[in-house]
């Protein structure tokens, strides 16, 4: 799936722009995308407790390869917000699902590293999709597109094929029964997350997930302001970025989890995506930019796993919270995009500047949420 999502990276902001979009419009479509999965993550996650992993996998993975056509077909602007409001709602069930399907094969001495394998696999996609992306943008901007949609077949397929399904009927009888004594449903479950103690964890990633999606979003239009970079260097980027996040996530992440334990863990990524992002604003070659962005990375290689972990640790019905985590996460990308975009179409700097602001926040709160916590309840 990231294979896929990894090609279209590098090339989607300049396809965008190929059309006369503007950076706002680019973070609006960006936007509309995140928005959608923040309304169905939270829906698709607790549908996947009362039917299963694997129907919601299928479709998700199918809603990637229809987006990906889409895009491919698309010949005007509004075009590609038919395309990526689709593409939302539908992949929008991928992630919480393969999320609670690690949770359902894992002790919880082992989730840590589970959750950290299945972000080293996404990182292996964002090794080789990004550079791919750049090279075949060099046959058009549309053939990316349809040879990503091409792998999410393949994807769907395999899956049909050959992945097993990890809730037995009796599992999931429990656990619909357990959701139903919550009386919720739809945005009435995620909200109702927020009562819970995984709040923290919550709104500490959404925080996370504006300034990574900020980050995202105005990479290749700020690089190639301020270096000249072009498709093919930001894929060479993105590669080099994914390379860490496969080493830190399939050989440390889970380790850290099991030494320093999750909060710990999120505190340090935290700060290096901080570090990361005000770095990046110093950057004076394709080097630089490089090697910044993948300290940024390493936050995101740390946070993600460690938030997936606790949260599955934290709950019962695992489809359902991982799925508003994942809504959660989602918001932050409804609002970055946007924001990142519209600062950058005012100076050059000040998303990045914003973007290390949101991340300093993210910390701020982290760490003080424990604190105040713990003075009510001495209190």
């Amino acid at each position: 799936m990231m294979l896929g999502n990894g090609i279209i990276i590098p090339v989607f902001p300049y396809y965008v722009k190929s059309m006369g979009a503007s950076a706002f419009q680019l973070g609006l479509l960006l936007t509309v995308y995140a928005l959608c999965q923040f309304i169905f993550a939270p829906i698709w996650g607790r549908y996947s407790d009362r039917v299963g992993r694997k129907p919601l996998l299928i479709l998700g993975i199918s809603g990637y390869a229809v987006s990906f056509i889409l895009y491919g077909l698309a010949q005007a602007i509004w075009l590609l917000f038919v395309a990526r409001i689709a593409g939302g709602i539908l992949s929008a069930a991928v992630m919480p699902t393969a999320m609670a399907y690690i949770g359902d094969v894992t002790t919880e001495e082992k989730r840590g590293s589970g959750m950290g394998l299945m972000g080293a696999s996404m990182g292996l996609g964002m090794v080789m999709g990004p550079a791919l992306g750049g090279i075949l943008s060099g046959i058009s901007f549309t053939f990316p597109f349809f040879f990503a949609a091409g792998l999410a077949i393949a994807n769907v397929l395999t899956i049909f094929l050959l992945l097993k399904e990890s809730l037995t009927p009796e599992k999931r009888m429990q656990l619909q029964q357990q959701d139903e004594a919550t009386g919720e449903s739809g945005l009435g479950s995620l909200l109702s997350e927020l009562r819970t103690p995984l709040v923290q964890f919550f709104i500490m990633l959404f925080l996370a997930s504006v300034a990574h999606s900020m980050n995202e979003a105005t990479y290749a239009l700020f690089m190639q302001n301020k270096i000249g970079m072009g498709a093919k260097e930001a894929g060479w980027a993105f590669m080099v970025a994914g390379i860490v996040m496969v080493i830190l996530q399939g050989l440390l992440v889970g380790k850290m989890i099991n030494r320093l334990g999750e909060k710990k863990t999120i505190i340090i990524g935290l700060s290096a995506m901080a570090v990361g992002l005000a770095l990046l604003l110093y950057s004076f070659n394709i080097y630089t930019a490089i090697l910044f962005l993948a300290v940024f990375c390493c936050g995101m290689g740390l946070i993600r796993p460690a938030t997936s972990s606790a949260v599955s640790k934290g709950t019962v019905n695992q489809g359902r919270s991982l799925g508003a985590m994942q809504g959660f996460d989602s918001l932050g990308r409804v609002v970055g995009p946007a924001f990142g975009g519209f600062l950058l179409d005012i100076n050059w700097s000040y998303a990045y500047i914003a973007a290390v602001i949101i991340a300093l926040l993210s910390v701020i709160f982290f760490k003080s949420y424990d604190y105040l916590h713990s003075s009510k309840v001495s209190c």
